[in-house]
């Protein structure tokens, strides 16, 4: 399993890691970068990770 760093867009900057193969989309917004993932939420709404990198970096790293 390859696991990729990004900086979360919360309050603190924490590191999350996110598995590439998981990914379902992403989406680029003003402050932040959505990263969509296979596992739904508790509502069964799409599950994402809002991060900090840009939507061509997120890419790039996904995809490399």
């Amino acid at each position: 399993m390859r696991l990729v760093p990004f900086h979360y867009a919360g309050h603190d900057n924490p590191i999350v890691f996110i598995n590439p193969e998981h990914v379902v989309a992403v989406r680029a917004f003003t402050s932040s970068t959505h990263i969509y993932v296979s596992v739904l939420g508790k509502d069964a709404s799409p599950s994402y990770y809002p991060v900090r990198e840009t939507i061509e970096e997120v890419v790039k790293l996904l995809t490399a």
